[in-house]
């Protein structure tokens, strides 16, 4: 098993598996008496071999960590992955519906550890808005949140598991997505997000690493951690949905007028972020690379989208008209894109049946994730792949050129500069996907 380094007495091994609560004592009885083992290890492995335990579990019982394997009703199995705010995805099995249904029905559990909600109240408002904006939205296109809460020292929020890969993982494993594949994945994308609107939601973090690709082919919008209901009341600190100086989002995929103020922006704001990521999608690379989150900004601002020579030229006109600089000159909705993509849309293929448990239980490249104790806190959340969460911006609109993008295929040789935008006050928060 990787990266295991320990092997404690047998006896050690069955207190610690014992105190976990991952069995019932008959059944950790019974298993005991099944194997004879001579051995932590050997005993591990077989209940490994056996399905009784996944290698992540098995590690830390040996390296004796049994606390944060069995969180209330859930049975943690495996991290999936870093979320925003310091917390950390892993892939659980709710030991209720097991024991009622006789089903393994696995969940995603994202974990707030309490103490790093008391060192940063602002990431428990933020969590604590997720939980409860995730409860507002009901549709196959959008990840379901089941229940929220707080146990074991942990708040958490146990959501929908979507088995595949993200947008943003498919590209980099196989590369640029085929126009029809990419079509059919955003007109999924843009059926979510015309829910999300209809239930009075600005998604505002649209992005290729916020869209899971299921094996079947058809795409799920993630992630409402930065989720905006217009008209809503603000909190004081501008840090935790945005507001004048502060900008909230992912910054290459981020509209104009979200950088302005992210506070006030429409539902058109997510269109041009599915633009955006479409670009992505289409290219292998964000439309606007640069260096910092303030020349990524003034690119948005000023400069055309990328041609997109290889795609065929009515689909392109799509993707830049989701780009325009002025939200007003942009689809009026996410259902019509949603029908506009669906005519270029080519038919999802059947797909191997992904086993999620063993998809997910491997160290892969995030080693740090794999290592880490269930209700620990990352030692360093922004490792890894990342994007800018927040932003404290000096912005000084009347020194900001905009140009507009025509619903045509524009000429690359039109693109204008901006000038000096900003100044970068204040420090940035990293969101870790």
């Amino acid at each position: 098993m990787t990266g295991m380094t320990a092997d404690p007495p047998l006896g050690t091994f069955l207190a610690t598996l014992r105190r976990s609560r991952l069995l019932d004592p008959p059944d950790l009885d019974r298993l005991t008496t099944r194997h004879n083992p001579t051995s932590a290890r050997a005993f591990a492995d077989a209940l490994v071999r056996t399905g009784v335990l996944t290698h992540y579990q098995a590690e830390k019982l040996l390296n004796g960590h049994w606390y944060g394997l069995v969180l209330g009703p859930y049975s943690v199995l495996a991290p999936l992955g870093r979320g925003g705010m310091g917390t950390v995805v892993y892939l659980a099995r709710d030991r209720r519906l097991s024991a009622a249904l006789g089903d393994s029905e696995l969940v995603a559990l994202k974990i707030l550890t309490n103490r790093k909600a008391e060192r940063e109240p602002k990431a428990l408002r933020r969590f604590r808005r997720e939980m409860v904006l995730g409860r507002r939205v009901d549709h196959p296109n959008v990840v379901r949140t089941f229940v929220a809460g707080e146990l074991d020292d942990v708040y958490y929020t146990a959501l929908e598991y979507i088995p595949g890969r993200t947008v943003r993982q498919l590209v980099q494993e196989t590369g640029p997505l085929a126009v029809g594949d990419a079509a059919r994945i955003f007109a999924d994308v843009a059926a979510g997000l015309a829910h999300v609107h209809e239930r009075g939601l600005i998604h505002r973090d649209v992005k290729p690493s916020n869209v899971m690709v299921h094996p079947d082919g058809h795409a799920v919008l993630l992630d409402l951690g930065l989720a905006l209901v217009p008209g809503e009341q603000l909190p004081t600190d501008p840090t935790i949905v945005g507001g004048r100086g502060y900008t909230v989002g992912t910054m290459d995929y981020l509209a104009p007028e979200q950088a302005r103020d992210a506070s006030t922006v429409g539902p058109v704001a997510d269109l041009y972020s599915l633009g955006c990521s479409l670009v992505f999608a289409l290219t292998g690379s964000v439309p606007f690379p640069a260096p910092t989150a303030k020349e990524k900004i003034a690119r948005h601002r000023s400069d055309w989208p990328p041609a997109l020579e290889q795609v065929p030229q009515e689909f392109a006109r799509i993707v830049h008209r989701l780009m325009a600089k002025s939200p007003e000159m942009r689809y009026g909705s996410a259902s019509e894109v949603r029908d506009l993509l669906a005519k270029w849309a080519t038919s999802s293929q059947t797909r191997t049946p992904v086993d999620a448990i063993v998809l997910a239980d491997t160290p892969g490249n995030d080693t740090g994730l794999w290592e880490l104790v269930p209700g620990e806190d990352l030692p360093d959340p922004s490792a890894g792949p990342g994007w800018e969460l927040v932003h404290n911006l000096d912005d000084t609109p009347g020194s900001i050129e905009v140009l507009e993008i025509p619903p045509e295929k524009p000429s690359r040789s039109g693109c204008l500069t901006a000038g000096a935008l900003f100044a970068l006050l204040g420090f940035v928060i990293t969101r870790v996907v």
